[in-house]
């Protein structure tokens, strides 16, 4: 599925999955990050300048 995103032309994509408290972050580079647990703050990096999400508030 994510191949299809980077395809479709998403640029940054967040799978997150509470219960195994981890975080899949994809790029349009292809690049993938796996943050756990899920106790930080995303950024919309370049994507949604000024964007962030405190992680910790999904627990």
């Amino acid at each position: 599925m994510r191949t299809t995103w980077i395809a479709n032309g998403v640029k940054l994509a967040w799978l997150i999955d509470v219960d195994a408290d981890k975080l899949w972050i994809y790029r349009a580079d292809s690049s993938v990050k796996i943050v756990s647990p899920l106790n930080q703050t995303i950024t919309g990096e370049d994507v949604l300048p000024g964007f962030e999400f405190d992680l910790r508030l999904l627990s």
